[in-house]
């Protein structure tokens, strides 16, 4: 039996996402949608009880049985990269799982920012030539060398949704300018454009596909207010559960956890001479089973393949006595126990100069998953998507508060910069200005806690990626003195795992109050 999460009586008074005065009409379903986004992996996650596109196969068929009418799949984003598999298989994995999707429920993917994390095309127009389902982007032009690659990079599309002309705009965004793809950053103006041609095509209901942060959905859905027929954003790219529903001026945005999780089941219909729409979110745990013919076509034929190119995948390489969250719901808004543990293996990247504090950007930890007991190769491969090179800086307590923990807090929930530490602890509030919202830094010396001096400095363990300006973090103009980024994280953290594995010792990092959030109450 498939979980539907209804939401709260508060949020249901406006999730069938209704003028007021048509409420009292009845709401006559057409279509339904399922809705995912920031699917990483073929397979499931939390030792394959929880989330997993084999699950959302197994949801799609339900759908269709408890509505009784025609199913689709919106794909919002992040598929192809960055994953352990996609290294080794270069996303074809991920667009095989899809097309078996695609098969089972007709599907529309808009790319996300993810897909073009390669500096090369082959990646991308590879997974573009494979893919039975279409990808559109109206935003975006490809320039990768294959032809037919970039005419399979569609704009909007009008597609009949149980009898009712419904127009798909979709939006994206690219992290870095690539030679084979750019990207126009006008999302507001496209957005309207593309409704406005959708319009003028006959559109009974207009869906923005998009691949943007919530505050720039929030920006397009506003565009209701003079295009009534704009309904629902199905967004992606941040990777926990949003609901904002319609109102006479809003279209409603919903976004879905990320490795499918909890998604989104959106039924389009009529009230009155209205669109309308109703939306309920589905938990994929372990009470919904993994469809079988996905399970052998798709999930074990990869595995196999995953294990004759890497034999130690399953390799044991070390031991955790705690439960270590490492979801990106964690790792990227509080205090992860891995995330502790890995800032920790920082400060010794030089051993001649142990570094006071340690810090790690949660965007860097991809695994977006639980540890426990057995730590295996996998576990390791899977929590650095990209190389992360440890560098050292020495900056004044007051460019520690000033320039990096107000840096890591400055944002909404789930973004990358988010710090994960070592060797202090501070406090936050997000209520506060961006600038001003830690409250108290203490940092450790031996066994106790002394508050930040402001003008002392203090030797700070840093990635690469920040040390270099990502995320926006400044320490070019800041650093009293650095020595630039030379071992990697990813190795640092197998050596300290087999050390202790050998000595029979397990890790055993915990939360321990490092990170507090004032007033915080997770979603």
């Amino acid at each position: 039996m498939i979980s539907v999460r209804r939401p709260t009586v508060r949020a249901l008074a406006a999730a069938v996402l209704l003028a007021p005065a048509l409420h009292a009409q009845e709401f006559r379903p057409a279509a339904t949608f399922i809705q995912v986004n920031d699917v990483y992996r073929i397979d499931a996650v939390e030792g394959g009880h929880v989330g997993g596109l084999g699950r959302v196969v197994t949801a799609a068929a339900a759908a269709g049985r408890r509505t009784g009418v025609p199913v689709r799949v919106l794909h919002a984003g992040d598929f192809i990269a960055p994953s352990l598999e996609s290294r080794y298989f270069a996303g074809l994995q991920m667009i095989d799982a899809l097309n078996f999707l695609h098969a089972r429920a007709p599907m529309i993917v808009v790319p996300g920012n993810h897909e073009f994390d390669e500096r090369r095309p082959g990646m991308l127009a590879g997974a573009l030539n494979a893919s039975r389902f279409p990808w559109l982007a109206a935003n975006v032009r490809l320039n990768t060398g294959d032809a037919g690659a970039d005419r399979r990079l569609g704009s909007d599309t009008i597609i009949d949704a149980g009898g009712m002309r419904v127009g798909i705009f979709t939006l994206t965004f690219l992290d870095s300018p690539r030679e084979y793809a750019s990207a126009d950053t006008a999302y507001v103006a496209i957005a309207e454009r593309q409704i406005r041609e959708l319009e003028s095509q006959g559109a009974e209901a207009i869906i923005g596909l998009t691949h943007l942060d919530v505050g720039m959905d929030r920006q397009i859905a506003a565009l209701r207010a003079t295009h009534p027929k704009l309904v629902w954003i199905a967004g992606g790219h941040e990777h926990f559960l949003i609901h904002h529903p319609l109102t006479d001026s809003t279209a409603a945005i919903t976004k879905g956890d990320s490795n499918a999780r909890r998604i989104w089941q959106v039924v389009l219909g009529r009230r009155g001479g209205s669109p309308a729409v109703r939306a309920d979110s589905i938990v994929l745990d372990a009470s919904v089973p993994v469809d079988p013919a996905y399970q052998r076509q798709v999930q074990a034929k990869w595995a196999d393949s995953m294990r004759a190119k890497i034999p130690f995948f399953d390799q044991v390489i070390g031991r955790s006595g705690t439960r270590m969250d490492a979801s990106e719901e964690v790792v990227r808004n509080e205090e992860s126990a891995w995330g502790n543990w890995l800032a920790d293996v920082m400060r010794r990247a030089y051993p001649d100069i142990p570094a006071d504090v340690g810090i790690l950007n949660g965007g860097a930890i991809r695994i977006d998953d639980a540890i426990q007991g057995d730590i295996r190769w996998e576990h390791l491969a899977r929590t650095f998507g990209f190389p992360t090179r440890v560098g050292l800086v020495w900056l004044r307590g007051r460019d520690l508060r000033e320039t990096v923990l107000e840096r890591g807090v400055s944002g909404g929930r789930g973004e990358g910069r988010f710090l994960q530490v070592s060797g202090l602890r501070f406090s936050f509030d997000r209520s506060r200005a961006p600038g001003q919202r830690v409250t108290s830094v203490d940092i450790r010396r031996g066994d106790a806690w002394e508050p930040l001096d402001d003008n002392r400095v203090y030797v700070v363990a840093v990635p690469d990626y920040l040390m270099g300006g990502g995320d926006t973090y400044s320490f070019h103009n800041r650093a009293i003195m650095s020595i630039p980024p030379g071992p990697d994280l990813r190795l640092m953290a197998f050596d300290a795992l087999a050390a202790a594995y050998a000595a029979g010792q397990p890790i055993s990092p915990a939360v321990e109050g490092r990170i507090t959030e004032r007033g915080a109450a997770r979603p």
